[in-house]
């Protein structure tokens, strides 16, 4: 009986971690704040209105190489898109729009692949309301969220993730003693 409990917890350990990996797999496009692709949520948000920003959009977890992708972000009406910058030269549309965007040489899908860099404006001087959504959505031209490996040319579906400005920020567990302190009493 201690063997087959063993044995039954030795599987769900295996099925779990493979479970994580095939998750951890899934080929994404996400937009970022900062060029190293580490920050999605905004750090200065609604900094004020007219205040020219910059977001990166970057595509990872294909574990192929890339000839193309198709997407577009659906900004929210904080943000006002000005311009893709970075785009190769065979790119049709932009990324508010719908954006089909091909490369000359395939990208190292093995690695965070860089789509391009976005430049907007910020629409806010504060926050009208919390965890406002960035969604990388389908192509509304084509219907397709995706890319396309090398060398097959295969087309391949992709997460569009979603980022965040004005993110809800969690409050630090304190004590009314440490509240307390903070005024002298």
């Amino acid at each position: 009986m201690r063997a087959l409990t063993f044995a039954a917890v030795a599987v769900f350990a295996l099925v779990t971690l493979l479970a994580g990996a095939v998750c951890a797999q899934v080929p994404f496009i996400a937009t970022y704040f900062d060029a190293d692709y580490s920050e999605e949520t905004s750090p200065n948000p609604c900094p004020g209105i007219g205040v020219v920003d910059y977001m990166w959009v970057a595509l990872a977890n294909t574990n192929t190489f890339v000839t193309g992708v198709e997407f577009k972000v659906a900004y929210p009406p904080q943000m006002i898109f000005l311009a893709d910058m970075g785009t190769q030269p065979v790119t049709v549309g932009n990324t508010n729009a719908g954006i089909s965007m091909s490369w000359a040489l395939p990208q190292n899908g093995f690695y965070t692949i860089p789509i391009c860099k976005v430049q907007f404006i910020w629409n806010c001087d504060y926050c009208p309301t919390a965890n406002i959504p960035i969604v990388v959505v389908q192509n509304p031209f084509t219907a397709f969220l995706g890319y396309t490996d090398f060398p097959q040319y295969a087309p391949h579906t992709a997460v569009g993730l979603t980022a965040l400005i004005c993110q809800t920020v969690p409050a630090e567990e304190t004590t009314w003693g440490q509240v307390k302190s903070l005024y002298g009493e």
